[in-house]
């Protein structure tokens, strides 16, 4: 799915963002996810990697991560940034890294582009890749209780889920969840949303 939003957006972004977490908590749940991550075997992918500083941080932690962005304009900054690091132009599916073994996924505030039955689409995709154990970590802005709800994202289409209907999505397609983080700042209008989870 392209996002010709980011494309036009990249180079403000590389501006405005060069920390890889906005908030404290952020940083605390990637930590979670790598010392569990880093025991498994394989790659793991960061979905809607951007500007690749998460990508960066996680290879910092022992991970061995391959970045998975459509625009082209993010990945350019991500490759400059970062020129050790892999990143390749693909969506959520995954389809562009056909036979890699998948130690871990990560995809921060990057399925919220999608509509709720791709995300659906796409969790079970992952599901059917990964092994039992493989860690999932989404972040996303909250919604209420019901179906996800659309909501005005600056830079392209976007639906708020609730952490339960997140987590029962996940649940469908195979993975168990393990735990979740809800947090707020006063300058965001939005609650958010850490959910890991686990491949039955």
């Amino acid at each position: 799915m392209k996002q010709p939003g980011y494309d036009a957006m990249a180079d403000r972004y590389a501006e405005a963002f060069g920390e890889p977490y906005q908030f404290p908590m952020e940083r605390h749940a990637a930590a979670a996810f790598a010392e569990e991550a880093v025991l498994r075997c394989g790659r793991t992918v960061d979905v809607g990697c951007g500007l690749g500083h998460v990508s960066a941080d996680l290879t910092a932690r022992g991970l061995d991560v391959i970045g998975v962005d459509p625009s082209p304009g993010m990945l350019r900054h991500a490759r400059r940034m970062y020129p050790r690091l892999h990143f390749a132009d693909g969506d959520a599916l995954l389809t562009e890294l056909p036979g890699i073994e998948i130690a871990a996924v990560v995809a921060r505030f990057s399925l919220i582009h999608l509509p709720p039955e791709r995300v659906r689409e796409t969790l079970h995709r992952w599901a059917d890749r990964c092994a039992p154990g493989t860690p999932v970590l989404v972040a996303f802005q909250t919604g209420d209780r019901g179906d996800p709800t659309p909501f005005d994202h600056a830079v392209a289409p976007a639906w708020r889920w609730h952490p339960d209907g997140f987590a029962a999505a996940l649940d469908d397609a195979g993975f168990a969840e393990g735990w979740r983080i809800i947090y707020r700042d006063n300058d965001y209008r939005f609650d958010m949303a850490h959910l890991l989870a686990r491949r039955r």
